[in-house]
């Protein structure tokens, strides 16, 4: 790949969803990009590069930008923070809400489901009256959002993460597939977003404002000045004192927002200020 069609879809890249690529991942283009090269018959992904400067918003660039996303994910991921659901959070707003007040909550970087799935299989297990959770799951990849809204998945799918009683209490089996039953699906709603639009408040809004955003192992993708703009964004759908679960490594650092640590078997968990 030439150096200048390299630094062509590096920014490109940023800009777009704010993913930073360093110098030594010109493999990860040429690898991910592959498929694309034999769908649109170019000969290189210097040619790819060529045609996405052509029109950035055509069906090649947005086909190169879902492929560049990382989609990868499986059910109750880390455990604690739906742990967190069950122990901490969800009493707290059951408490503060009474028994009958909407509790709203966010899957910032949902992938193809499996978190949303999760917090609602919790949600179901431990709040009164649980039709009263609305989950909103949320990917910058429409085909991860598609795939969510399905909710179908496979054997290797459910085997990750996915406790037996879970499955076969939330699930409906159709051959080798899983599907999710209806009274779990209706608490969930998925759609488009980008995290590093600054539409993306009032992409989201009108689901929220949410009491419980997850946002986990994406802002490490972001450089330190998208992360700040991103955790600002994200905190203007929130309410005051809302809680934000991010990943292990990740701080939310904004420039307008502050955040409060909590500690939930020692591990963290923040609050808006």
């Amino acid at each position: 790949m030439q150096d200048s069609e390299f630094r062509y879809l590096q920014e490109f890249l940023l800009r777009k969803i704010g993913l930073s690529l360093s110098d030594d991942k010109k493999y990860l283009i040429k690898s991910r990009a592959s498929r694309l090269l034999r769908e649109h018959n170019l000969s290189d992904v210097n040619a790819l590069a060529r045609e996405i400067r052509k029109n950035e918003n055509g069906t090649l660039a947005h086909q190169l930008l879902d492929l560049m996303t990382t989609n990868e994910t499986l059910f109750f991921r880390d455990q604690y923070p739906f742990d967190a659901l069950r122990d901490l959070i969800f009493p707290e707003l059951t408490h503060a809400k009474g028994r009958h007040g909407k509790i709203r909550i966010w899957s910032a970087a949902s992938s193809t489901g499996q978190e949303a799935c999760s917090i609602a299989m919790t949600a179901s297990e431990s709040v009164p009256e649980p039709s009263r959770v609305h989950i909103l799951g949320t990917d910058f990849s429409a085909k991860a959002v598609e795939y969510a809204k399905a909710g179908n998945y496979s054997q290797m799918e459910v085997q990750r993460g996915l406790p037996i009683k879970q499955l076969v209490r939330f699930f409906n089996q159709e051959g080798n597939r899983w599907l999710v039953r209806p009274e779990l699906k209706e608490m969930m709603t998925f759609d488009h977003a980008n995290l590093v639009e600054d539409s993306l408040a009032g992409k989201v809004r009108r689901h929220g404002p949410f009491d419980v955003v997850f946002c986990r192992n994406v802002l490490i993708y972001f450089t330190p000045e998208e992360r700040t703009k991103v955790i600002d964004r994200i905190a203007r759908c929130m309410h005051k004192g809302g809680y934000f679960i991010s990943g292990a490594t990740e701080t939310p650092e904004g420039r307008f927002s502050r955040w409060e640590q909590v500690l939930y078997k020692n591990k963290r968990l923040w609050k808006l200020l």
